[in-house]
């Protein structure tokens, strides 16, 4: 077992560590808060509940200086409530109208449109916008409502005694002439109360705009959070210019699950003389790897998962994707919400598809807005899959069926009958010429200029090449109309492949 497999089989919680579209996103973290930034972290639920996002916090605060991990709550009874304090300013930058009471609509609510594209602000100011974490959350308070508890539960509370503050914590820690400025790190799923840690964002941030503070000179908030841990309107209000939002979307790419599926997947061969790998036992193993790939995307658990489950036969692999993901009937028949176009490359997932990120069901992956198997997605067979397994074959054929062409391509000077540049020609397509500006270009011949000048009798083959030639056009001809390769003809593939 390696780090990013647990010994349980599953995607381990330390991969974060090591594959390197989390340690991108962590650097991105980490560099915002070096620059004097507060960060608010949005993870999906599962990433939190594989203790992955903890993993990913510790990554980022190991390159900081001075880091101050909220106290744990202290156990025995909830005290009880502290007296209300007074209504704290926002700022300049508070819009008109924020929390005010139900049914106030004041200027925002005019420019409240949803453009279809989340909340994306091109300069960097980007915003939860309106999606309700969790049903059943109370409503909003104003500034000057008090977070429920007492000091035991309220975060303030406990980082300003964990800081040696007496009083407020923000008004102590920005007006403190001691020159500090530490990091203040909140794992909000630990938090039993939403309101307190949202709060805490507002005020923090308005008070270090306030003091005019350089951002050498700031102390930083980093909150790392799910959905249902802040209260919705939190990232909608944060301030571009001393905080930044950062959502787990997009993290992982082609080579993150390349990655985990080489781990995953047992290279055999090795070992022994009675098992050696041949070539066409290798060209099988990266097809192998690479629909695994293809099929689970940036789901990494089912990736592992896939990679055992799934023996290599095309035919078989949506049995394999139905017992590694069995999919409740309710949500497979939700609607997968629909993204807008260019919404994978946002960073952050729009309105429609949070819910489902939330769930772990979708993310951004290659430039395509990604729906898991898990949710149904191709887990029934169908074009869905076998439009991944065909980008699959793809990268892995294709290449491999060129340089099988250009293998009868060398043999032309000897097997062409009227000369090669009679047969180039006679074959080549006029349009191609033209666009070469050659009339004799015989690299330039396709499989099937090459077969119909061996039907023609215009090259000499013998029957084992004929054979070979055929079913590399056969071949080919399938991957250019984006139908994938079965198993039939896969093994008459590789014969013609590692036949030279």
């Amino acid at each position: 077992m390696t780090e990013l497999i647990d010994p349980a089989g599953a995607l381990s919680a330390e991969a974060v560590r090591y594959l390197p579209g989390a340690r991108r996103h962590c650097a991105g973290v980490l560099a915002d808060l070096r620059a004097g930034l507060s960060c608010v972290w949005l993870f999906p639920d599962a990433e939190v509940e594989s203790d992955r996002a903890d993993r990913a916090v510790e990554q980022v605060i190991h390159g900081l200086d001075d880091v101050v991990d909220v106290p744990g709550r202290e156990p025995g009874p909830r005290p009880a409530p502290a007296p209300a304090d007074p209504p704290e300013p926002w700022g300049s930058w508070e819009p008109l109208g924020s929390g005010g009471e139900p049914g106030d609509h004041r200027f925002e609510d005019a420019f409240d449109v949803d453009d279809g594209f989340g909340d994306w602000d091109a300069f960097g100011a980007v915003g939860g916008g309106g999606h309700r974490a969790s049903a059943g959350l109370p409503p909003a308070p104003t500034l000057d409502t008090p977070s429920s508890g007492g000091p035991d539960t309220d975060v303030a509370a406990r980082l300003a005694r964990s800081l040696g503050l007496d009083g407020d914590l923000v008004s102590g820690l920005v007006g403190g002439a001691d020159g500090r400025t530490p990091v203040l790190v909140v794992r909000a799923w630990t938090e039993a109360d939403p309101r307190a840690v949202s709060r805490l964002i507002r005020r923090f941030q308005a008070a270090v705009k306030e003091a005019g503070l350089k951002p050498s000179d700031r102390p930083r908030l980093l909150v790392a959070s799910r959905l249902q841990d802040l209260e919705a309107d939190t990232t909608g209000l944060l301030d571009g210019t001393v905080s930044r939002p950062h959502w787990w979307w997009g993290v992982w790419n082609h080579l993150d699950t390349a990655t985990v599926v080489a781990d995953a997947i047992p290279h055999t061969g090795f070992g022994g003389a009675h098992d050696r790998m041949t070539p066409a036992k290798l060209i099988r193993h990266a097809l192998r790897r690479e629909t695994v790939v293809q099929t689970a995307g940036p789901d990494l658990g089912l990736a592992v998962e896939l990679a055992r489950a799934w023996s290599g036969r095309t035919g078989d692999l949506a049995s394999a994707l139905r017992a590694c993901c069995p999919v409740d009937t309710a949500v497979e028949q939700g609607a997968q919400g629909q993204a807008t176009p260019g919404a994978a490359y946002a960073p952050l997932p729009e309105n429609g598809l949070r819910e489902r990120w939330s769930a772990g069901l979708v993310d951004s992956w290659e430039g395509q807005v990604r729906h898991s198997p898990r949710a149904g997605a191709g887990t029934s067979g169908g074009t869905e899959l076998d439009k991944l397994v065909w980008q699959a074959q793809n990268r892995v054929l294709l290449p491999l069926i060129d340089d099988a062409r250009l293998g009868f391509v060398e043999l032309l000077p000897r097997i062409a009958v009227r000369g090669v540049t009679r047969l180039v020609d006679t074959y080549v397509r006029r349009s191609l010429r033209e666009a070469n500006g050659s009339s004799a270009d015989a690299a330039s011949m396709e499989l099937g200029e090459l077969y119909d000048a061996a039907v023609h009798r215009d090259i000499t083959l013998t029957d084992v090449q004929f054979a070979r030639l055929r079913t590399l056009r056969r071949a080919r001809n399938k991957l250019a109309h984006r139908t994938p390769v079965d198993d039939a003809l896969l093994q008459d593939l590789l014969d013609a492949l590692t036949g030279f």
